[in-house]
């Protein structure tokens, strides 16, 4: 497959300095799955590709130095944060460098040569399922398997070679692993976003650009001081993104909350306003300023020889 048109980079600035050298990034899941897709419309479709397991896994090949930059999805419009991305936001701190949101366009791939009425289990990622949990009540009769990732999902069907079983995967994926499309675009919703942070193992500073920022916090005796944070950013003018908590595994009665700012720790009143915060909060993490992302369709792509297996 090869992209139609033009490629426009997730962040100019940030892309165009890098593709002057071979980078690395990893993604959570096989060749053909979305991460890697977004990883492709962000920077180029030059870039190397590292796939990686689990969220932890791709956390840990960008320490290690394995990876130059790793795509890690942390929001759906549909249904809502990807808490685990954000628990290792809060545990790691690793570095934003961008961001970039990307349509999701699901397809239902089955076996060359079978039906959709013969399907009785479908495999995919929990995320993937949960977006097409309306297309998947009518169909009677099919159970449905959560594994890893949608195009390891598809991985899986194929060696079991079974053509009861199929996958939800983007459509790169149906070439990719030489499998048939048996139902196309079959999220519940069509403005089914995923949004999906650029991470780095070093900070990078984008001065003359408008930023967002995200923050990590967790709270003292729970949500009750949740108003005095909010009342910090209120009086200094900050304008809040989006907020959103979600249980600190292993940790009794805490949680980890979630903010996206507009701007940056240098503009008037953000600095006053993290100061005041920070006694107010038992943690505070500031996983990094970025320039906003723009939104993008994935678009197919000529795929390498040995990349696909």
């Amino acid at each position: 497959l090869q992209s139609t048109s033009p490629h426009i980079h997730g962040n100019s600035r940030l892309s165009t300095a890098l593709l002057h050298r071979d980078i690395t990034v990893a993604v959570q899941g096989e060749m053909g799955s979305y991460s890697e897709l977004a990883a492709y419309e962000f920077f180029s479709p030059k870039v190397s590709i590292l796939p990686c397991e689990t969220f932890e896994t791709l956390f840990d090949a960008i320490q290690s130095g394995k990876a130059d930059f790793g795509m890690a999805p942390v929001e759906n419009s549909l249904v809502g944060s990807i808490h685990p991305v954000w628990n290792l936001l809060g545990d790691r701190g690793l570095p934003i460098a961008g961001e970039i949101s990307m349509r999701i366009v699901h397809c239902l791939l089955g076996h060359p040569g079978a039906r959709l009425q013969e399907i009785r289990r479908v495999f995919s990622h929990p995320q993937a399922l949960a977006q097409c949990r309306e297309y998947l009540s009518g169909l009677a009769g099919v159970k449905q398997e959560e594994v890893y990732d949608t195009a390891g999902a598809v991985k899986i069907i194929r060696k079991r070679g079974k053509k009861a079983e199929a996958a939800i995967a983007s459509a790169q994926a149906a070439v990719d692993y030489d499998m048939e499309v048996l139902a196309e675009s079959i999220q519940t919703h069509n403005e089914n976003f995923t949004r999906f942070l650029v991470l780095s193992h070093q900070a990078r500073r984008f001065e003359e650009e408008p930023l967002k920022t995200t923050l990590v916090l967790t709270l003292k005796n729970g949500a009750r001081y949740l108003p005095a944070v909010l009342g910090s950013l209120a009086r200094r003018n900050v304008d809040l993104l989006m907020i959103d908590s979600h249980k600190r595994i292993g940790y009794p009665y805490e949680y980890l909350y979630y903010l996206e700012l507009r701007g940056s720790p240098s503009d008037p009143g953000h600095e006053a306003a993290l100061q005041e915060i920070a006694r107010q909060v038992a943690t505070l993490n500031l996983i990094g300023s970025y320039p906003p992302g723009r939104s993008c369709e994935a678009r197919p792509h000529r795929r390498r020889q040995d990349s696909a297996s």
